[in-house]
């Protein structure tokens, strides 16, 4: 499980959550399943836990569940894109 630090799935602009990156590595690493917790759909309605499926590209863990995606940088930038476009 990832604790996602309270990131907002709707934001329009990139989050950083401290130590994200190193959860995310530990979570991809165990080669376990992974539940994203204590995640955000907007201004403080939780959506939590989340089904994901993970992988490290560039550098960047790039995480996908339905329609979303959650990137997280190493320096632990987080960017949500939606797969459905603009």
């Amino acid at each position: 499980m990832v604790d996602c630090g309270g990131a907002n799935l709707l934001a329009q602009s990139s989050q950083t959550i401290s130590g994200l990156y190193a959860k995310c590595k530990t979570a991809v690493d165990s080669g376990k399943p992974i539940l994203a917790y204590n995640c955000q759909y907007g201004s403080g309605v939780p959506m939590t836990p989340i089904p994901v499926f993970a992988i490290l590209e560039a550098g960047v863990y790039i995480f996908t569940s339905s329609i979303l995606q959650i990137r997280v940088a190493n320096t632990d930038a987080v960017t949500i894109v939606s797969l459905l476009g603009d």
